[in-house]
């Protein structure tokens, strides 16, 4: 498929997300980008991949044509009753949380935080216990990776990690809320990073920049139709801030996958003579092209291949087969996923792969859709109704669009004990907020 004809149907998605929706920020328009995106690099060929085969092609496709026509179903149904408009009107935005002003937010956001900087205090000081030093632990970095993923390394405290991740989404609704981003808004984001950097990962920093920004923009949507305060925000103050997010993250990545690379060299044979030039260059190189575009060939590789032997939604639901497997119901499911070689061996083949796997070709047809249908749905159901758990969801089903050019967000630990937490927490900071306002009044 030409480069053309890609940029076409990519940009043409975004905009119809913007008719659609009103907005610009909306799970059609970061699906567009996020996959199409993934789709463009893989064809500039920069590195020598292998063709996509006519299959590859067609499950792109279906699965494109499903997540939308999920989104249609809603808007149509909608349309038929004429007294659900399809644009959000603008109300009287009052929430609990912030009956106090958001104080209890604040401070519920602070302790949060302080957990997930004990995790990551904690599991520095356990590798450094084991490893000598902290260049010791970044000169292992490919063992710690090994043994992190695998369970079998963990901080003396377990899953305390995971309040990094509740947070991460509380802070994104507070940043909002102010109207400027703080020093507060860093503080979770940084205790995410800290501890991917011990555990040499970068799922779990790309999930809670997607979690921040999904959370922080999806509400400024809210905040936006408030009649009874004008929203402002400061640009200026957004821009300098989302340059130090951005250096953070990319920065923290970049660490990361030096450390694990510390015994090789970027040698990839083949590669372009224009990218071969970036393979000293600290955040853009060959393996970084790689991690962005080489999840569609492995996709492609997959689909060719006798497939996987999996149980029914072991890799879409992974986490619940992990628990069930710590009470000795069915056999551990395997953590890392089957590599293949495309140019260089890598595992990860978008969240298509995950569904195909688990579901067949009805997984890629009926996935999509499903998720497209649920989103759109929640849209309206959040910015009409304006209840926090059900943004909850929303954010967390918008994650896993915004993860989807990788991997499927559910098969990450992070996303459904995070969830699960945050299920769990966010009406107790509503109901302490209410109590705070009415003993002040």
């Amino acid at each position: 498929m030409s480069l053309l004809l890609i940029s076409v149907i990519t940009f043409s998605g975004i905009l119809l997300g913007k008719f659609l929706f009103k907005k610009w920020f909306n799970h059609l328009t970061i699906y567009c980008l996020v996959f199409g995106g993934s789709v463009f690099l893989y064809e500039v060929r920069l590195l020598p991949y292998i063709e996509l085969t006519p299959l590859t092609w067609f499950i792109i496709v279906i699965s494109y044509l499903s997540f939308l026509f999920g989104i249609l179903t809603i808007i149509s149904i909608r349309n038929v009753e004429k007294e659900r408009p399809l644009i959000v009107e603008k109300s009287d935005v009052s929430l609990k949380i912030f009956t106090d002003g958001g104080k209890t937010l604040k401070y519920a956001i602070i302790i949060f935080s302080l957990i997930s900087l004990y995790s990551a205090y904690d599991f520095w000081k356990v590798l450094i216990n084991q490893f000598g030093s902290i260049p010791g632990v970044l000169i292992n970095s490919r063992i710690i990776y090994s043994l992190n993923v695998s369970g079998k390394l963990k901080g003396t405290i377990p899953y305390i990690a995971l309040f990094g991740y509740v947070a991460v989404f509380l802070v994104g609704i507070y940043t909002a809320y102010k109207g400027k981003f703080t020093l507060l808004t860093f503080i979770p984001l940084i205790s995410v990073i800290l501890r991917e950097i011990a555990g040499a990962g970068r799922v779990g920093m790309l999930m809670a920049l997607v979690e921040f920004s999904f959370s922080f923009f999806l509400f400024r949507h809210l905040l936006n139709n408030d009649i009874s305060n004008k929203y402002k925000f400061s640009k200026l103050n957004s821009i300098f801030a989302t340059i130090i997010l951005l250096v953070f993250f990319i920065g923290a990545a970049s660490l990361v996958r030096v450390s694990r690379m510390s015994d090789k060299t970027e040698n990839f044979t083949g590669a372009s003579s224009t990218l071969m030039k970036t393979k000293e260059n600290f955040i853009i190189s060959p393996s970084v092209y790689l991690y962005l575009s080489s999840d569609i060939g492995v996709l492609s590789k997959y689909l060719s291949s006798e497939g996987e032997k999996t149980n029914i939604g072991q890799n879409t639901f992974l986490t619940v087969y992990t628990f069930l497997a710590k009470l000795d119901l069915v056999e551990k499911p395997p953590i890392y996923q089957k590599y293949y070689k495309i140019f260089a061996w890598t595992n990860t083949g978008t969240y298509l792969r995950e569904l195909h796997a688990d579901f067949g070709i009805a997984g890629v047809l009926l996935g999509p859709y499903l998720l497209g249908l649920l989103i759109t749905w929640l849209w309206f159901k959040f910015y009409e109704n304006k209840n926090l758990l059900i943004f909850a969801f929303f954010v967390f089903l918008n994650i896993i669009v915004g993860l989807s050019f990788f991997v499927i967000a559910t098969r990450i630990l992070y996303w459904a004990t995070s969830l699960a937490l945050i299920t769990i927490f966010v009406p107790i900071i509503e109901k302490i907020a209410s109590l705070t306002h009415y003993q002040k009044s």
